[in-house]
């Protein structure tokens, strides 16, 4: 095969741009594959959660149905005394610490009852004298609480309540009273069955909550009435407060849990499960349950790590898979030009073989003429003056130099034309080198050039036509010392390798241009002044015809390497 420097034809670039556009498409579509496969799995780790959520809202509405349902049928607290002291002892302290113990205003005892939902909240002095209530008057016709107030004053017990012990009935009225702390007297609340099953069923939500064991993980659970405001919270200082959420207010009647994931102001991602419900005649809320970020990022960075492993490994796959197509495309593109080349040829040296065969009688006789001539002219003429004497030998030397020229030209020309008969026969490779060094060792000295021969190993015997592959070995070496005008190094290098023998010929010459590698192998191409620019196209003829292969190699500046391959068996010798 013939080779013409490092330059790539055209169409290699062309594909070089399809293989880096089909990367880049590949690329892209295993990229938004791969984002496809972690939006997939975090909405799958979702939905786990969220059906996690459902059946933790299933039990927890279980668990708070069968509370309240004792609570209406039993018309009894169920172990909720201590919760609903707790609860208004904390209003009770609240009243006492207004102004540092001063005797709190109208407004202030009215903010407090309706925070705490009560009836009535009245100071007394130790003697029992009422100094300020709210409502003043009570517009409620209230018991006295002088039962109460005679145990405190006497000091049987810090707190009196009349709250437990009695049916819970919603038009029923309880009180307790303690003693300040911060000043002087005796504080008394009063608030009504309703408020006391508002105040249970708040408490009972926050002890089915707490039932629940939540798992770690789980930021929050809490449940909100129809204003969003939280009647219980897993962090009890949100219980009271109220939240205004369009998409909270959104899920009320929706009887499917709803799931979101917002980040709430200055805290991380929360993937959060909303649902509705409503128990029996109560009115309507809402349950949430809240999960952490670091519920999924675990899970979405190793799908994220092996979503890269995957692209990459894809991607190395693809393009290797492609690269391979490109390789072989470029090679059977190669093979079709150099078929398309030897077309060419074939064609062309076709045309040369009509032409030389009527051309060449025309041209041999009147040379051989001319030839015999002028050699019977420098013999039998020369004029016996001695300056006309010399200068008339001169030119016949002249004259009959170009005619043989001419000759040589027309019997290049018609091996050309002619096709090859090669006579093969096994012949030492060792012996041409050494014969063609011998030949041209006198010519070489006088230009100044030096031969060095390498054959390392002995060289194995090749089925080759003598005669002719010395003729293309010869070709070669006189375009190598050619080339180098002001003298130099050829090198000719010969070893085995595998199932054929590689020979090369380097000169120190200047080196071809990379614009004329593309032309060397025309015919009749030719950079020398005198030259013909057949002799390295017949040496490829030659070559090829045993099989083998030529193939130039050149750097401006540091010379040229021509190389020949030939089989040691003359595979594909014609």
């Amino acid at each position: 095969m013939l080779s013409k420097g490092k330059r790539q034809p055209t169409s290699q670039s062309i594909s070089a741009v399809y293989l880096a556009i089909f990367t880049g498409i590949l690329f892209v579509i295993l990229l938004i594959n791969g984002f496809l496969e972690i939006h997939r799995t975090k909405k799958g780790f979702y939905l786990l959660l969220e059906r996690e959520a459902t059946a933790l809202i299933q039990h927890f509405e279980q668990n708070l149905s069968e509370l309240l349902h004792i609570l209406q049928t039993s018309q009894s607290l169920y172990g909720m005394e201590e919760s609903i002291l707790e609860y208004l002892v904390d209003a009770l302290r609240r009243i006492d610490q207004i102004d540092g113990g001063k005797t709190p205003s109208p407004s202030d005892l009215q903010s407090l009852a309706h925070q705490y939902d009560l009836a009535s909240i009245e100071l007394y002095d130790l003697q029992g004298n009422l100094l300020r209530s709210w409502p003043s008057p009570p517009s409620l016709p209230l018991p006295s609480p002088r039962s109460l107030l005679r145990e405190v004053i006497e000091q049987r017990r810090t707190l009196a309540t009349d709250l437990f012990g009695r049916p819970l009935k919603e038009e029923a009225l309880f009180s307790l009273a303690m003693e300040r702390k911060n000043a002087s007297g005796i504080t008394v609340i009063r608030l009504g069955g309703r408020t006391v099953k508002r105040l249970y069923r708040q408490l009972a939500i926050q002890r089915a909550i707490s039932d629940l064991g939540l798992r770690d993980g789980i930021l929050y659970f809490s449940v909100q009435d129809e204003d969003l405001t939280y009647l219980a919270h897993t962090n009890p200082e949100s219980v009271g407060q109220k939240e205004e959420d369009p998409f909270l207010k959104g899920v009320f009647g929706n009887p499917k849990p709803v799931s979101r994931t917002y980040r709430p102001k200055g805290e991380d991602e929360v993937f959060e499960v909303v649902k509705a419900f409503s128990l029996n005649s109560h009115p309507p809320g809402l349950i949430r349950i809240g999960y952490a970020s670091e519920e999924v990022r675990p899970l979405l960075d190793q799908t994220k790590r092996s979503v890269g492993l995957s692209i990459f490994f894809f991607l190395v796959l693809g393009v290797s898979a492609t690269l391979l197509i490109w390789v072989n495309q470029n090679r059977a593109f190669l093979k079709l030009r150099e078929m398309e080349g030897r077309m060419r040829l074939a064609e062309r040296l076709s045309s040369l073989g009509h032409l030389a065969a009527g051309v060449a009688h025309e041209i041999r006789n009147p040379l051989n003429a001319m030839s015999m001539g002028l050699q019977r002219l420098k013999r039998e003429f020369p004029p016996r003056e001695e300056p006309l004497r010399g200068e008339f030998l001169s030119l016949a030397d002249i004259m009959l130099k170009e005619t043989r020229r001419v000759n040589e030209i027309v019997e290049q020309f018609l091996g050309l034309a002619r096709p090859f008969d090669l006579k093969l026969k096994e012949g030492s490779l060792e012996a041409l080198l050494r014969h063609l060094v011998r030949l041209f060792q006198e010519e070489a000295s006088n230009r100044g050039i030096t031969l060095l021969l390498s054959q390392g190993d002995s060289l194995p015997i090749v089925r080759m036509d003598e005669e002719k592959l010395t003729q293309a070995l010869i070709n070669i070496m006189k375009n190598g010392m050619e080339a180098m005008e002001n003298g130099g190094i050829l090198r000719i290098e010969a070893r085995p390798s595998k199932d054929r023998v590689e020979i090369s010929f380097t000169d120190s010459g200047p080196g071809i241009p990379e614009d004329q590698m593309e032309k060397i192998f025309n015919y009749y191409y030719t950079t020398k002044e005198r030259g013909v620019g057949l002799g390295l196209p017949i040496a490829h003829r030659i070559i090829e015809a045993h099989g083998g292969q030529l193939s130039v190699e050149s750097k401006v500046g540091e010379g040229t390497k021509v190389t020949v391959i030939l089989p040691l068996k003359g595979e594909g010798a014609t």
